[in-house]
């Protein structure tokens, strides 16, 4: 069967080039990859502990004619240094060509190389670069440079690893977050605005605060969920926050510094967990150190950023975003900023942090932020926004406790909601099921992905499924049944869609929340059924995937989905015809709290998905699927 191409519906949903790529650009970016000297963070163990020698392992381009390459090394917290297979700082490890790959999209051959860096102390930052270099003839130097997500001008790559026995705490994998746009959520004065708003006052404050959802906190509880993730609301410019002007304090829009600390406090009285939304690779025009560097040549701030004639604005900034200029995460001093700020916002009572444009900072200012965090509060949970998937997103291991599983979302809106509302899905149902449990597999459990079907950054997906809320439901019923921490944007629960697609600029997923009458209450007591099952069952979200029944081409499925001595059974129909599967006789319980009875065969309606056990117990559950 021929892989699906992916639909444009789904493609203009996502952003920042990764897994939404046209297939062109991804072909050229893939093509790139395989010139010049490329390390992509290529080390085994992917997560060193104490004790562990490390290899590395580089690729080397069919166009560089080299015979050496040498790795410089310190593990004293200064930068390394050297050149021609000399260590001036640190020390150096030469690396050993060995196996040679046939790469057909460039047609010719890469070479790989490997050494061993020798095993380190618990707590020790390994800091490293690589060049490739020739001991004949006229002298060349070339170093390792890594692909920028935004394409900027590379540079040559500072590499690193913290080694350590962290790992991401229990209670994340058990996860289920809510998504709050503070400025989006709920204003407590009351609003102007009746509906959606224009796309004019998309761009502009909305009016929502973090009173709001202190207000809101029962509703949010009451949800089921265990997490809230908050919207940035640090010193902004912007309604959004994702340009932070003041890493210490919240922006007067939503409210003060106390407000955000009640809320935390507000939060754990409830059994609520609190992320807080951290920008680590840009911030505004207006921070401080920026406005600094930018009108004194002579500042030391200017090393926190780049400053060059090569980019458009004469400094690096997001994406060639003008009001977003790009920190120097190698930098020592920003290393040490940012990871005092979250430290600051953590030991305030914070429990984790999601981190924007988490593919902006390298690999080495991870591993440097999370032991800053870990050192605040051990169990915090820290995971990016990384819109890559395979090796790549799996190089984060060690780095952070885990990514946003942007695959994931892709696969559930093309087999959910690709075609709709008439059209088959454009991903066969039996290829999801292969990919969420191969990605189990490949990642392990320590690497957590939570899992979401829309955001703020793409269109929501009950627009995309041109408001057909039986696809919605399905969509969350595979969230909650199959993904890993299921991340609920607000609003979903409870039918708020858009008015219009996503322009270029202006986020429509970004529209008030719903509240009295407009809320579909059918819709949320279905949702807050999953959300209870999921927090009852480990093996939802969790475990091995085997196998029951597939009709593939009708779009039905059933499998056991198990973790330790948790077992329950899933049974999908993609397809918009009804669906009888084979069911051991027996009775069962489901979602809904619905008790039912198998002769040997369960029906199944279109575009639903039943999650079922054996009636062992008498808990009671409500909600449906």
């Amino acid at each position: 069967m021929a892989t699906p191409s992916i639909p444009q519906s789904v493609m203009a949903d996502f952003v920042f080039g990764g897994i939404e790529a046209d297939e062109g650009r991804l072909l050229a970016t893939e093509r790139a990859a395989r010139a010049g000297i490329r390390h992509f963070q290529q080390i085994d163990p992917l997560d060193p502990r104490p004790g562990q020698p490390v290899t590395l392992t580089v690729q080397v381009g069919p166009e560089l004619l080299i015979d050496r390459v040498t790795v410089y090394v310190t593990v004293d917290g200064s930068e390394p240094r050297g050149a021609q297979g000399q260590a001036h700082n640190g020390f150096a490890v030469d690396l050993t060509a060995g196996g040679v790959r046939w790469e057909g999209l460039i047609w010719d051959y890469v070479r790989l190389w490997q050494g061993e860096l020798p095993a380190q102390a618990d707590g020790v930052l390994v800091q490293y670069r690589i060049e490739g270099w020739r001991s004949f003839g006229e002298p060349l130097s070339v170093w390792s440079r890594e692909m920028n997500l935004d394409r900027s001008v590379e540079r040559p790559a500072l590499y690193g690893y913290w080694v350590d026995s962290h790992t991401a705490p229990e209670w994340a994998h058990e996860a289920v977050v809510y998504q709050v746009f503070v400025d989006r959520f709920y204003n407590p004065q009351g609003s102007a605005e009746d509906g959606w708003l224009t796309p004019e006052a998309l761009g502009t404050f909305a009016g929502g605060t973090l009173r709001g959802v202190i207000d809101k906190l029962e509703y949010i509880a009451a949800l089921g969920v265990s997490v809230l993730w908050l919207s940035p609301v640090f010193v902004t410019p912007s309604y959004h926050g994702y340009d932070t002007s003041d890493y210490y304090h919240v922006d007067s829009h939503f409210g003060a510094d106390a407000d955000l600390v009640e809320l935390f406090e507000a939060a754990h009285q409830r059994g609520l967990r609190v992320l807080l939304d951290f920008v680590a690779n840009h911030t505004s025009t207006q921070f401080a150190p920026f406005v600094a560097a930018r009108s004194d040549l002579q500042s030391p701030y200017r090393r926190w950023f780049t400053f060059d004639d090569a980019y458009r604005h004469g400094y690096r900034a997001f994406f060639d975003v003008e009001t977003m200029p790009q920190l120097n995460t190698e930098e020592p001093a920003v290393r040490d900023y940012l990871n005092r700020a979250a430290q600051h916002w953590l030991a305030l009572g914070a429990d984790g942090l999601r981190l924007d444009y988490a593919a902006g900072p390298n690999h080495l200012f991870w591993s440097s932020f999370r032991a800053a965090c870990r050192a605040v509060k051990p169990d915090c949970w820290l995971f990016g926004e990384v819109t890559r998937a395979g090796d790549i997103l799996r190089a984060y291991s060690g780095r952070l406790d885990g990514c946003l599983d942007f695959a994931f979302c892709r696969s559930i809106r093309m087999l959910c909601a690709g075609g709709a509302p008439s059209l088959s899905p454009s991903l066969p149902l039996g290829q999801f099921i292969n990919q969420v449990a191969n990605s189990r597999r490949f990642f392990g459990e320590d690497f957590v992905l939570p899992a979401f079907i829309d955001n703020h950054d793409m269109n929501r997906f009950l627009w995309v499924a041109k408001g057909d809320k039986q696809r919605l439901r399905l969509a969350l019923a595979l969230l909650f049944a199959l993904g890993g921490p299921p991340i609920l944007y607000y609003g979903t629960e409870v039918g708020l869609g858009q008015p219009r697609a996503k322009g270029s600029h202006r986020e429509e997923s970004r529209h008030p929340m719903l509240w009295g009458d407009g809320q579909d209450q059918e819709l949320l007591h279905d949702v807050q059924g999953w959300i209870r099952a999921r927090r009852r069952h480990s093996a939802l979200g969790r475990g091995s995937i085997r196998t029951l029944y597939a009709q593939e081409e009708a779009g039905v499925w059933l499998g056991e989905l198990a973790h330790r001595q948790d077992r329950v059974l899933l049974a999908v129909n993609s397809g918009q015809a009804p669906a009888t599967l084979p069911l051991a006789p027996g009775r069962y319980r489901t979602v809904s709290g619905e008790r039912i009875s198998s002769s040997g065969a369960l029906p199944l309606a279109p575009l639903a998905a039943l999650c079922l056990w054996p009636d062992t117990d008498t808990a009671e559950m409500d909600g449906t699927a």
